[in-house]
Formats: C-alpha cells, sequence, structure tokens
C-alpha cells in the first residue's frame, strides 16, 4: 500500500511538473522527454537559448527549494548546460516566504533539547533571511554576551528533498534514451549528494573553520567564528558580522574605503584559496560577500565549496599563465593534465576556437583582456564539444569567472588577469621553480616517487581491462616492409636449418643402429644434402 501510495504522488508530482513545464513555455522540452501533459501547446517549438534560460529559471522557481538548489548546482556545472543557463542561473530567488517564530522556536528547541531562553538572551523573532531550506534570525548568546546569526533548518525540507529528488531519477531515467552525451543518473547522484552535504549543517560549520585557519593571518579578510557548543544537523550558530551586503551597495566608494585595493586584494585572496591553500569558496556572488564598517570583506555562505589536490596546484597555475601569455597549447596541455576530457579527435577543434577567442586580444593590452569574456567562450566551447570536467574543475572555471564581476561591484575598471599575472608569476618562480635548490630535489623526488607508486595500479586497472575483454590496441607501422620481408626470410631458413639439422641426425642414429646397412638413413642423408642446396641457392639469392 505504501509503495502504490508513494507511486501515485510520484505521478501526480511529475504531472504537476509537466503542467508547470508548459505554462513556462518549455512544452516542447517536455515533448522531447518523453512526458505526457494536457496543457501541451502544439504550437511549442524550440527557443533560442537566450530565452530558454529565462524560462527555465522561472520554472525552477515555481517548482520550490529542491529546484532551485538543482539550478543552482546546474549553475556550477558549464559542461552539462549552454552558458546562458549557467549565468541565468546565477540569478535564481533562493527566497521564500519566512516560517512564524512559534515553528522556528520549536526547532530551535528541538535542535538544543532545552528551552530557547536558557541559551539565548535575545532572539529576534524576525528573520534577517529567508531561503528554500533554511531561515536565519539575530540572537544573543547568554554564555559571553555574544551577538551571533543563527541559521534553523526548515521542518519537513528533508523528506520533501528526498522525495523531488526521487521525481528527478524517474524523469532522468527517462530522458537518458534521448541523450548519449552524459551519464544522467551519475550527475543526479551528483546533484543529490551535494544537496545532502548541504542539508547537514555541520558540514557548512566545517568548511567555515577551515576558511577562518586559513585565513587567520590575513587582516583585511573575516570568517565568522563557528559555535560549536549549539551547532548540529539542523541548527547553525555562527558569529554575527556587521556590515553591507556587496549586493546592495550602489556606490561602495560612498562608504569612505579604497576600494581599488580591496577589490585588489579580494581577488589575490581567491588565487591564495585556489593555488596555495586547495580550497576555495564555489558560491562569491556578491551576496555572500559583506563589507565591514572597518573596510573588510567578510564572506557568508560556506555550503559550496571546491577542493584542489596539491598535485594540480602547479597545472592550475600554468594553465593562468597560458591565458595571460595567450599560449593555447599550454592551456589545452593543461586543462588536459587536470582531468579535463579533450579527445586527440577534439584537440584541433578547442584549438581553434581558443585561439579565435584570444586573438580578439592580439596586441591589447592585458588591461584591455575581460577573463569573463574569454571564460564564457571557453564554456561554450566545453559545452558545443561534450567535454567533461571534473566537477571542482567545472565550479573554478565558473568561480573565475564570476571572482571578476564580484570584483568589479567595488572597482568597475579592475581587470583580474593584471593582478593575476604577478601573483601567478611569482607563486609559480617560488613554489614550482625548477632550480635545483635541496627543496626542489624534495619536491621532484616526491613527484617521482608518487609516479612509482602509482605505476603497479596502472597496471592492475590495464590488467583488469584485459581481463573483461576492453583492452582494444589500434596499430599501424609505416616502412616496416622490407625490414619485416627480410624477417620472414630469415625466419623460414632458421626453420629449414633445423629441419636438415634434425634429418642429419636421424639419419645418422638410423645408420649407427643398423651397423650402415639401412636404406633410410642413405634416403635421409641424400634428401638433407638437397635441402641443404636449397637453403645455399635462397641466401644467395637475398644476398644479390
Amino acid at each position: 500500500m505504501a509503495i502504490a501510495q508513494k507511486r501515485g504522488r510520484n505521478l501526480k508530482r511529475v504531472a504537476e511538473i509537466a503542467e508547470v513545464a508548459a505554462r513556462h513555455g518549455l512544452g516542447y522540452w517536455v515533448a522531447r522527454a518523453g512526458i505526457r501533459v494536457r496543457t501541451l501547446d502544439k504550437g511549442d517549438q524550440p527557443l533560442p537559448e537566450e530565452v530558454l534560460a529565462r524560462r527555465l529559471r522561472s520554472f525552477l522557481e515555481e517548482l520550490g527549494p529542491t529546484f532551485v538548489k538543482i539550478g543552482q548546482l546546474i549553475s556550477v556545472r558549464p559542461d552539462l548546460v549552454p552558458p546562458e543557463v549557467v549565468f541565468e542561473f546565477e540569478n535564481l530567488l533562493d527566497e521564500t516566504s519566512p516560517l512564524s517564530f512559534e515553528i522556528i522556536k520549536t526547532e530551535v528547541e528541538n535542535s538544543l533539547e532545552r528551552p530557547i531562553d536558557e541559551v539565548f538572551e535575545r532572539f529576534d523573532p524576525n528573520p534577517i533571511a529567508s531561503a528554500s531550506i533554511g531561515q536565519v534570525h539575530r540572537a544573543k548568546l547568554r554564555e559571553g554576551g555574544h551577538d551571533v546569526a543563527v541559521k534553523v533548518q526548515r521542518p519537513g525540507i528533508q523528506a520533501k528533498i528526498e522525495a523531488d529528488l526521487d521525481i528527478i531519477a524517474t524523469i532522468a531515467a527517462k530522458v537518458q534514451t534521448r541523450v548519449d552525451v552524459v551519464d544522467l543518473s551519475s550527475v543526479v547522484q551528483e546533484f543529490s549528494d551535494s544537496l545532502h552535504r548541504e542539508l547537514d549543517y555541520r558540514t557548512e560549520a566545517r568548511h567555515i573553520d577551515r576558511f577562518r585557519f586559513n585565513f587567520k593571518e590575513d587582516e583585511l579578510i573575516r570568517v565568522p567564528i563557528v559555535h560549536w557548543k549549539y551547532t548540529s544537523r539542523r541548527l547553525l550558530v555562527l558569529e554575527y558580522i556587521e556590515g553591507w551586503k556587496l549586493s546592495e551597495l550602489a556606490e561602495p566608494e560612498s562608504l569612505g574605503i579604497d576600494t581599488f585595493a580591496l577589490a585588489k586584494h579580494g581577488a589575490e585572496a581567491f588565487m591564495k584559496q585556489v593555488l596555495e591553500d586547495g580550497f576555495f569558496h564555489g558560491d562569491l556572488h556578491p551576496a555572500n560577500l559583506l563589507i565591514t564598517p572597518e573596510s573588510k570583506i567578510a564572506y557568508l555562505d560556506f555550503g559550496i565549496v571546491g577542493t584542489i589536490p596539491v598535485q594540480d596546484k602547479e597545472a592550475i597555475a600554468r594553465m593562468l599563465l597560458g591565458i595571460i601569455r595567450h599560449d593555447v597549447d599550454e592551456i589545452i596541455a593543461e586543462s588536459r593534465a587536470l582531468g579535463v576530457d579533450i579527445t586527440a579527435d577534439k584537440i584541433e577543434d578547442i584549438r581553434v576556437g581558443l585561439k579565435d577567442a584570444i586573438d580578439k586580444y592580439s596586441g591589447k593590452k592585458l588591461g584591455e583582456i575581460k577573463i569573463d569574456v574569454i571564460g564564457r567562450e571557453f564554456l561554450s566551447l566545453i559545452y558545443r564539444n561534450h567535454i567533461r570536467i571534473p566537477r571542482n574543475y567545472a565550479l573554478l572555471a565558473k568561480a573565475l569567472i564570476t571572482v571578476e564581476g564580484t570584483a568589479k561591484k567595488l572597482y568597475p575598471d579592475i581587470n583580474i588577469l593584471e593582478i593575476a599575472q604577478p601573483y601567478v608569476v611569482g607563486l609559480i618562480n617560488r613554489r614550482y621553480g625548477r632550480e635545483m635548490t635541496a627543496e626542489a630535489v624534495y619536491d621532484e623526488i616526491k613527484s617521482q616517487l608518487r609516479y612509482a607508486f602509482d605505476f603497479p595500479r596502472q597496471i592492475h586497472e590495464v590488467l583488469n581491462q584485459i581481463r573483461a575483454g576492453e583492452l582494444k590496441v589500434r596499430y599501424h607501422h609505416a616502412g616496416l616492409e622490407p625490414l619485416l620481408s627480410k624477417l620472414d626470410s630469415t625466419v623460414n631458413r632458421l626453420v629449414v636449418g633445423l629441419l636438415l639439422a634434425s634429418i642429419i641426425l636421424g639419419s645418422s642414429l638410423l645408420s649407427l643402429a643398423a651397423r650402415g646397412q639401412s636404406t633410410v638413413s642413405i634416403v635421409m642423408f641424400v634428401l638433407a644434402a638437397l635441402l641443404a642446396l636449397w637453403l645455399i641457392s635462397t641466401s644467395w639469392r637475398n644476398r644479390v
């Protein structure tokens, strides 16, 4: 009965999704997915990508929290959707009507397992933010008298997201028969994992602690303190930081701060996150940054982060240097080193596309080159050629473009590449230069040992492919025909020689056994002599 009820509920939700899609003028795509709906307009047809992106955003916003979150995750996967969709989804409104204070109070007390008044001296009933998964209230702790921001998860939101994810997986399985360039089930699983991490506020709290540690020496960066004593899976209690959201500042210079210096420092802080810390904020749009009264940058919302393995940092630095120097081959080589799936048959198309994008800036100063323009064209190339990117590097590509746009909110004439050049060159010379210092030798030994230790695993993978019959080797040779002919002739003579020796040896044994009276031995000697003459004549002809 429960299974039947679930199936009926899912079918009803699928029909609702299809009808909402049709209302937003997406009937053509619903029909292509093989989903039937009564309200589907017969006249629906493919739309320009800009129009499609806007309609998709409205469609997701109407469907609610799960779909808004999925849209936000899609916006950091530029290998899956056109650039127009990627950047339109940045504008997804994750805002909902706030829950009543009584509901929030119950949720807080359930998480704390005690009355709200025992923990908080003051708890503002009016939220300062209300989003799809939770809402945020300002409060004051009794212990220490600290001002805090309390993020409270909405009751029932996990069950609702689980139900919607189940439906999305069903739709993906249905659509998969019409899509052959991406494994939709793995994409849905990736989004599901991301949403489940976001539903556990302790994960975000750990991200915050790591950022705070990484910037503990930076006097211009603020990262809130986590009050772990009160934080749980559904409750996050953070230091409250006063400031102005960058998205709400029409004229930042009116604050009386050096906006260029602050924007430059913010860009360098991002470079540090990527190239030195290997841990970066993946959603640095203006709404997630505060400018404090002390003219500092404060980070908010650590739900989406990216990590960079130690062995990949140099490749990223050199790829950035390739962009700065207009070196297309370097960009492609380092992208492939990072796991971007640019197959041999697509390299030339990517090279031509990148060269066309970069040649537009030929002869121009570095400051005139816009990383967001190059970035959008690169993402368009990636999408058109169906090239898969590891999630973290898709996130990084998107973040680089977003960071420049965010920095321009502080200082419109800033250029990220101008800031990046001395930073990246200095870092490469300092950390990845090839001078034979003791540290460089040590790093090189570690690198080679890593390859050595990895070699058995690679052999094991090859053997597994052989056992499974999945290994195919294509071989083509040119100019080897004379050598092969000579080798064939030599092998033939070797075989005949062995046969001749065998006949002589056999006939000798027979002659000894018969005390020289064996007719068979005489015949075998004659045969051996004839073969010897043939072998000598063949060798003579080959020599001539």
